[in-house]
């Protein structure tokens, strides 16, 4: 076998390993490309979102079950997850835009406290973040893989989920869940 015939099996075995890398890191712990993606559901798909409470990023304690009647974002994140640190600054625009008509929440998987701690300070987030240390509160989330980091839901005022995004969620997907959760419910 010539040297470019080996070069040329060699390096098609360096591509296919390549994309099936890129396949499996597209996100931080996402699981692979099919998965990703905004869906939204009419009111008579929804499913109630699960039962989402824990201590918070600041020593206190939030449970989204006191957040019914409000249009609530819950959006996973981690320190180490570079979609992650690229969404928080639009969100945390959302959030002052929105003002209190939607709570923002986070949902902090598989970190350490200081490292969290520095990412809040680093991105200006002022919303509460849900410590979920295990991955356990994310993987009861309906529809979202175990370890869908970025992942973000919305919950309408009744608490069922209408809209998830699996990985990196842009302004104008947000933008438009939740003025169209605005105007029909």
């Amino acid at each position: 076998m010539s040297l470019a015939a080996r070069r040329g099996g060699a390096g098609a075995l360096v591509a296919c390993v390549a994309l099936a890398l890129l396949g499996l890191a597209a996100g931080c712990g996402r699981d692979p490309v099919p998965k990703v993606g905004t869906a939204s559901f009419a009111v008579q798909e929804r499913e109630p979102a699960p039962s989402i409470a824990g201590p918070t990023l600041d020593g206190g304690r939030l449970d989204l079950a006191d957040l019914v009647g409000r249009v609530v974002v819950l959006n996973s994140w981690a320190s180490w997850c570079a979609p992650c640190r690229a969404e928080v600054p639009m969100l945390v625009d959302q959030a002052r835009k929105r003002g209190g008509e939607v709570a923002f929440v986070g949902l902090n998987v598989s970190d350490e406290q200081a490292a969290a701690e520095a990412f809040v300070a680093e991105t200006g987030m002022d919303y509460p973040s849900i410590v979920d240390p295990n991955g356990t509160l994310l993987a009861t989330i309906p529809g979202v893989p175990a370890k869908s980091l970025p992942s973000t839901i919305v919950i309408d005022p009744q608490g069922r989920v209408a809209a998830r995004v699996i990985g990196e969620v842009t302004a104008g997907d947000l933008a438009s869940i939740l003025d169209e959760l605005e105007a029909r419910g």
